[in-house]
């Protein structure tokens, strides 16, 4: 049963719009067939349900307004933000998932622009396909692929990454492993890249280890992506970036910042998006996963830089809105929501609780089922007390 602590009253609240009770029951369900295709590009671990993120843009801000969100994963928070007629700042450290929000907030506007630019770059990509070294390719990718398919991949891949075309790679990464025949690899899981060769033997599944030509089944993806495509104002300033979010201060005034911290090392962020990052030329992903997977210390400490930090961003009476997973904090001897509501409000200071909602997480919406993981979330609203 969903449990809920409201600080102050909705009428005594600053710049809000008032929290619909629609939000009391985002967590349930499945939003995917009715959300636009441009949430779909790719897979991503720890991805906030989208109209969840829609209703807590929607409930704190209002149109024009500026949300920040430093831990965009995804960008289903910036997208939607959008989407409502907001402008965006998103950040993310992880290579994979600015790549996504960056696509998000940057698509073609039309499928016929994004395949006729697919038709110029593919001259680009045969080109290349000589130059191609599978030798040079470790052998844990290769292990993935049909060695043409794989071929394929890394050309598109290089002159992708060389075109600064990000909307196309990520639908790329979107097709790379699974084992449907729209996507590239032998049979795979989708959101987290290990083979199911044993579920599926080569012996017995031998057009799963075919052949697979990348350009068709790019095009089809960037088809899809176009489904429900919403109405976008191309003219709201939209901005993402690839930094610390200690050090990040958007230049812009933010009403309130939206976001879900990666925390505590619950997800494997770089090793699970291990596949994609190497398509995306980060060769090893080992020195990533401490950043993007922080430890209790790390991350009580990021979490106390950002709450600084994040007092001169807001505006006065803006929101800090949290999602935040039902981790035990050893440090507080406490859950983590209530850590992080410590150190907001009394070893940094200057925010008060407006609200905290807890609701178990249902099981379709979790990628390790019976694993490690949150099982419940809380969400965290904060409010700037800082005087104008």
């Amino acid at each position: 049963m969903t449990q809920m602590l409201r600080a102050a009253s909705a009428a005594d609240w600053s710049g809000a719009v008032g929290v619909p009770s629609s939000v009391l029951t985002e967590w349930r369900g499945s939003a995917r067939k009715q959300e636009s295709g441009l949430h779909q590009l790719s897979p991503y671990i720890g991805k906030m349900k989208s109209s969840m993120a829609r209703e807590l843009v929607r409930a704190f801000t209002r149109p024009g307004d500026v949300v920040y969100d430093p831990f965009s994963g995804s960008g289903t928070i910036a997208l939607e933000a959008w989407m409502a007629g907001r402008a965006v700042v998103a950040n993310d450290l992880n290579p994979y998932a600015a790549l996504l929000t960056r696509a998000k907030l940057r698509p073609y506007r039309s499928s016929d622009h994004a395949l006729r630019r697919v038709a110029v770059l593919a001259r680009g990509v045969e080109a290349s396909l000589p130059h191609v070294d599978l030798r040079q390719i470790p052998k844990w990718v290769r292990a993935f692929f049909h060695p043409e398919t794989l071929r394929e991949t890394d050309a598109w891949a290089r002159v992708l990454r060389a075109q600064r075309s990000k909307y196309l790679l990520a639908c790329l990464l979107g097709i790379l492993h699974h084992q449907r025949p729209g996507f590239l690899s032998y049979p795979s899981s989708h959101s987290v890249p290990y083979l199911r060769d044993r579920k599926f033997p080569r012996e017995d599944f031998p057009e799963l280890y075919a052949y697979r030509e990348v350009r068709p089944r790019l095009e089809r993806k960037i088809a899809r992506s176009f489904r429900k495509r919403p109405e976008l104002d191309f003219m709201l300033s939209r901005e993402c970036f690839a930094r610390d979010a200690r050090s990040l201060a958007p230049r812009r005034d933010v009403r309130a910042i939206v976001t879900s911290p990666p925390y505590m090392s619950q997800l494997d962020y770089a090793r699970d998006n291990r596949l994609r990052l190497w398509f995306l030329g980060r060769i090893d992903w080992r020195p990533l996963e401490p950043l993007l997977s922080p430890a209790e210390s790390y991350f009580l400490d990021l979490m106390r830089s950002c709450f600084a930090l994040w007092r001169h961003v807001l505006v006065p009476g803006g929101f800090c809105v949290l999602v935040l997973g039902d981790k035990h904090s050893c440090r507080y001897r406490d859950t983590l929501p209530k850590a992080i509501e410590d150190i907001a409000t009394r070893v940094v200071g200057g925010y008060s609780v407006v609200l905290r909602q807890s609701d178990t997480i249902p099981d379709l919406r979790r990628v390790r089922k019976d694993c490690r993981g949150s099982v419940a979330e809380t969400v965290l609203v904060l409010r700037n007390e800082r005087e104008g």
